[in-house]
């Protein structure tokens, strides 16, 4: 009981000190309306600047990449119109193929590269590139097979002791 009057007591001080400090339990609807009315011209200037409907872009799809063949090389009896008669590999380049590194690894210069090719820069091949690369031709073979001779065994002198 002495709880109860105590948790009423409280509540009667509150309601008092509330009053007295010119607190209102509920607002006035005349505000309430005012403030409604502020917010709603404040949402409507907001809109006026905005774009009333997003227009959509088109974006086109992004190239799908495909990287180059690894090396595809194959001989073709070619002629690309510099050479006439000789044989030429083809070379597809990949990042990191230099034209000095694939005279290297195909046994040719420089120059021939770039003559059988047509290029003027030898710094200048691009990925996905297809270089003819001018080879020699491979001596031809003997149609007999080479005839061994057995080693013979030269007598050689033991010195005396």
């Amino acid at each position: 009981m002495k709880r109860v009057y105590l948790l009423v007591s409280i509540c009667l001080l509150l309601t008092a000190t509330a009053a007295a400090c010119g607190l209102k339990p509920t607002p006035d609807p005349i505000e309430i309306q005012q403030l409604v009315a502020e917010a709603v011209q404040a949402t409507i200037e907001a809109m006026l600047t905005a774009t009333p409907y997003p227009t959509y872009t088109p974006v086109p799809p992004a190239p799908i990449y495909t990287p180059p063949p690894a090396h595809a090389d194959t001989i073709v009896p070619g002629t690309p119109e510099s050479q006439a008669g000789a044989t030429f590999r083809t070379h597809i380049v990949v990042a990191g193929d230099t034209l000095s590194g694939l005279a290297r690894k195909y046994g040719t210069t420089v120059e021939a590269i770039m003559e059988a090719n047509g290029l003027s820069d030898p710094g200048l091949i691009i990925v996905g590139q297809v270089l003819s690369i001018p080879v020699e031709e491979a001596p031809a073979t003997p149609t007999s097979p080479p005839t061994l001779v057995p080693p013979t065994a030269t007598p050689t002198e033991i010195p005396a002791p």
